[in-house]
């Protein structure tokens, strides 16, 4: 991979550590044959190269910051067969500190997200993160800086929301149903910003109230 061909994002993300959950581990690299090492290393290049893909294959101009992607790649099991090969579905998280990218999990996409080691502070996984054409002109104008509201959004600040909605959207932590954030902003001739989440928590959008 070339580094000059990559978007800012995708560069601050391939020089990350990757770390593979136990379970990635034990289905996607592991072999039962530990000295076969050239099985060994082949099983966790293409795991490796599987997610740096992932990565690449995702256009940054309609994508905000992602959190997660979604992959996967056929997989014989560690006791294996010739005539097992199956699906293995994985996702690729980026765990950060403070909305700084820190380091890459991979894990089994059936895992729970609470073993992810999520980012300090944020209450739920975000999904795809996307934004409107209208979020994204004032983006490159410079007049929004979008960092602050998915951060008080990921932590549960609704922002200017009545106590009704509010409480709405700490039930929906619980019961899985879609959250939505309203906040301030000065931007041009924007003065609120809308997030939302959607119920299987599989996309965030950051939209303009005449884009809603």
């Amino acid at each position: 991979m070339q580094l000059k061909a990559l978007t800012p994002l995708q560069q601050q993300l391939v020089k990350l550590p990757i770390v593979l959950s136990a379970r990635t581990w034990q289905e996607a690299v592991y072999t039962e044959h530990p000295f076969d090492w050239m099985e060994f290393e082949q099983r966790l290049t293409e795991v490796i190269r599987a997610s740096y893909l992932a990565i690449l294959q995702r256009p940054e101009v309609t994508v905000l910051c992602s959190y997660t992607y979604d992959f996967g790649l056929y997989r014989l099991p560690p006791k294996h067969q010739q005539d097992e090969f199956h699906w293995l579905d994985l996702r690729l998280i980026v765990e950060r500190e403070q909305d700084v990218p820190t380091q890459l999990r991979i894990m089994l996409r059936n895992e729970n997200s609470q073993s992810t080691g999520r980012t300090r502070g944020m209450l739920f996984e975000p999904g795809l993160m996307l934004m409107t054409r209208g979020i994204d002109q004032l983006k490159e104008q410079g007049l929004l800086d979008i960092a602050p509201y998915l951060g008080r959004h990921l932590a549960g600040d609704w922002g200017e929301l009545d106590e009704e909605d509010k409480l709405s959207n700490n039930q929906a932590l619980h019961n899985g149903t879609r959250l939505f954030s309203a906040y301030d902003i000065n931007a041009g001739d924007h003065r609120r910003l809308y997030i939302i989440t959607e119920a299987d928590r599989s996309a965030t959008t950051l939209l303009l109230p005449y884009e809603y």
